[in-house]
């Protein structure tokens, strides 16, 4: 009966393999399921060992013998499967890959857990560019912090270059994800470039965010940043929260309108707990943001992709006087 059971849910498996849709919605022990039943069944499809292809595909999301895979490494697994299943030609064991460049100094981000090129479209875990098939991705390991969650598969420019040559979205998802963490935003002198010429509009000043809590003296911080190319300059909560306010007035891409107007919902509803949530059983904190962000009646990417997410620090120099150094319960991400 066992057997018969078995072979049924092969013969369904191969008959509607989960489409790359239904691989991002599938978690826990039903994705585990999953790809168990995908190696079975590919390796029933191509005449060899259901451990042969396990070997395979394990080396092909470049898992080491120390990493124990979570969802989003087994979700890449079935995208895998899925690949081969439709191109046998594909179950190849996997090329070695030239590492790219890293940046140095400030700029620079640790160096990846794991990259590959992508088997099947993906969206990037932290910035939501698309990563098509072939292009490089990659994971940084789990943070050491376990109040910060595991960012996704990572585009290449995600991986290596946003804190070199940041994209005025790199600067919305810092704020993002420090205010999410509950603490000081911590800009290198790259970031405070780009963030300052985006407020440099002469308009600006004119906004009534602006006028309620004057930014004058955070530009000037920032220029000084990056005059001298500063590892980090710090930003108070209040003083980032008028700054994505701020940011609304000015001309923006449509990505980068979508973005912020899901960062400002977000800190809205950090603010107003339209759910009601009750403070005895989430407190004020992390927890409650975690929990808002996660029953949000209206789901976002960033909603989607949870937090926060550490998305490194640099080694800062003791703080000068005029420098905002973060509180003691506000550390920076590392």
């Amino acid at each position: 009966m066992r057997q018969q059971q078995a072979a049924f849910d092969l013969d369904v498996f191969e008959c509607a393999f989960p489409d790359p849709e239904q691989i991002l919605a599938l978690g826990g022990s039903a994705l585990r399921a999953a790809v168990d039943t995908g190696v079975v069944a590919f390796a029933t499809m191509v005449g060899t060992s259901a451990e042969r292809v396990h070997s395979r595909l394990v080396r092909t999301v470049r898992i080491s013998k120390t990493t124990v895979p979570d969802d989003l490494d087994r979700q890449e697994m079935l995208r895998i499967l899925r690949t081969w299943r439709t191109d046998p030609s594909t179950y190849r064991p996997p090329v070695a890959l030239r590492r790219p460049h890293r940046p140095e100094g400030i700029g620079q981000l640790p160096a990846p857990r794991v990259i590959k090129p992508a088997h099947l479209h993906v969206d990037c875990g932290l910035c939501c560019d698309a990563v098509k098939a072939g292009d490089l991705m990659g994971r940084f390991r789990q943070p050491k912090d376990l109040s910060f969650t595991a960012m996704g598969w990572l585009c290449g420019h995600c991986l290596y270059a946003r804190r070199e040559t940041p994209r005025r979205r790199d600067i919305l998802l810092r704020i993002y994800h420090h205010l999410f963490a509950g603490s000081a935003t911590g800009f290198n002198a790259y970031e405070c470039e780009v963030l300052e010429t985006w407020l440099a509009e002469p308009a600006l000043t004119n906004t009534t965010a602006w006028r309620t809590d004057p930014l004058e003296n955070t530009l000037a911080r920032l220029r000084d940043s990056v005059e001298e190319q500063k590892a980090t300059t710090w930003v108070a909560d209040p003083t980032c929260r008028t700054i994505v306010s701020v940011l609304a007035h000015t001309d923006l891409t449509p990505q980068e309108k979508s973005l912020l107007r899901s960062v400002d919902q977000h800190l809205t509803e950090w603010r107003t707990n339209p759910q009601g949530l009750e403070t005895r059983r989430f407190g004020t904190g992390l927890r409650y943001r975690v929990e808002v962000l996660r029953t949000t009646p209206n789901p976002t990417e960033l909603s989607k992709r949870g937090g926060p997410f550490d998305l490194h620090q640099s080694p800062a120099p003791a703080p000068e006087d005029d420098d905002e150094a973060p509180a003691p319960d506000d550390q920076a991400d590392s």
